[in-house]
């Protein structure tokens, strides 16, 4: 009986402690704002920043915000009349008349159109006379998801101008083999058949990139950098963030102060130690690309070592910020995976950024990660030189400063408030 009646009392001791176990860690965890925090927001904001970045490519554009087309109409006669008239119906593309020169500034210089199309002079007179006829498309390979979307388009209007020619012909013999009976119906079948066979050679579509040598585009010269610079950041945090912290909770940096050695310049070779392996980490990862996936490193090699310094010096001054931010040690990896994993999704590391909403290709310059990825973009895909990126290398330094000199500050009075 009395083994018997203690099971009972057992289970019954068991559950209490399991319900004061899981009470307890509930506690601690609601405690603990920044944990809490992090639970609850983290997936919120990349979900919502990424949602925001990747609308217009699952919803399509719109006739207000779609892919701006610049057509430069050299021809002026009425077929490359109808041509841009059909171009203009497309959803999800914004045709604008403009002159050659300014075609070319829009895609080479402005970077506000992915591709302008040129209707040569005489595309209406060869058109109606059978003759093979040439549109040219002037691209920015950089934005190869613009550029696809406007070439399906372009593609859809030769088809359709061909299918009317090859129609309009097979109607006039068949008017006169059959004198009036004609299936209209089956010449129209008849039509497009032919049309697709000989599109190329009756309308026919030249590609030329203004901004390089390349009109295609290798995934690894977007993967590359972008993941790169992503890691980069998640590494400068564990490494200088966590290093910091662990310090600080140490007493480490405390007991080097007693040193003739400020605790700034302490801190700040942190920074740079991290920021040499950063630099060697992302040339290790260029040079495996090259190698494997045959990437471009573009004209120059001194421009793309200085951007990489640059991101690297930026991602390692971010690292101290958050350590001077972070009230705990776990909490630099919650504050500091949540600000990483927002700015590398607005900043075009997982996907090019042309594909995201003007608005938050503007906001995503607010980050480092847009300015890096935006100069290794015109320097591997470009073939721009060291001057072509000075803007961006300097936003990048810009940024490492500013992240350096708060991050000390907070750091250090925070070491200083500390008993």
């Amino acid at each position: 009986m009395g083994a018997a009646g203690s099971a009972p009392g057992e289970r019954s001791s068991l559950l209490k402690e399991l319900t004061v176990l899981v009470t307890k860690d509930l506690r601690l965890l609601f405690r603990d704002r920044w944990a809490l925090l992090f639970l609850l927001l983290a997936p919120i904001v990349v979900i919502s920043l990424a949602g925001f970045s990747l609308s217009t490519f699952y919803r399509g554009q719109g006739a207000e915000t779609g892919f701006l087309l610049p057509v430069a109409n050299l021809d002026g006669g009425e077929v490359a009349e109808q041509l841009i008239r059909s171009l203009d119906g497309a959803p999800g593309l914004r045709v604008t008349r403009v002159d050659e020169r300014e075609a070319r500034r829009l895609v080479a210089e402005s970077g506000e159109a992915g591709a302008a199309l040129v209707i040569p002079e005489g595309f209406t007179v060869g058109f109606r006379k059978g003759q093979s006829v040439r549109l040219r498309l002037l691209t920015d390979p950089v934005k190869h998801l613009e550029l696809l979307r406007i070439k399906s388009e372009v593609g859809r209007v030769q088809a359709a101008l061909v299918a009317a020619q090859v129609a309009s012909r097979v109607a006039v013999v068949e008017v006169l083999t059959h004198a009036g009976d004609v299936d209209f119906e089956a010449v129209s079948q008849d039509a497009g058949q032919l049309a697709s066979r000989l599109i190329d050679k009756s309308v026919g579509l030249e590609e030329q990139s203004l901004t390089s040598s390349r009109t295609s585009f290798n995934t690894f010269d977007q993967n590359v950098p972008g993941f790169g610079v992503t890691f980069l950041m998640l590494g400068m945090l564990l490494g200088v963030g966590l290093g910091l912290v662990d310090e600080r909770e140490w007493g480490i940096l405390y007991r080097l102060t007693a040193s003739p050695v400020s605790a700034s310049t302490i801190v700040t070779g942190k920074v740079i130690s991290r920021l040499l392996i950063g630099v060697l980490q992302m040339m290790l990862l260029f040079t495996f690309g090259r190698a494997v996936f045959g990437i471009s490193l573009g004209p120059s090699l001194l421009a793309l070592g200085l951007v990489i310094l640059g991101v690297s010096f930026a991602s390692a001054a971010f690292g101290l910020l958050v350590a001077s931010l972070a009230p705990s040690r776990d909490s630099v990896v919650q504050l500091g995976t949540i600000a990483i994993m927002g700015m590398a999704a607005v900043g075009g590391c997982w996907w090019p950024i042309t594909i995201e909403p003007l608005w938050l290709q503007r906001l995503a310059h607010l980050f480092p990660t847009a300015w890096a990825m935006e100069a290794f973009n015109d320097l591997m895909l470009r073939e721009r030189s060291l001057s072509d990126v000075g803007l961006a290398l300097g936003a990048l330094i810009v940024f490492g400063m500013i992240y350096l000199v708060a991050g000390c500050k907070l750091y250090l009075r925070r070491e200083e408030a500390s008993p």
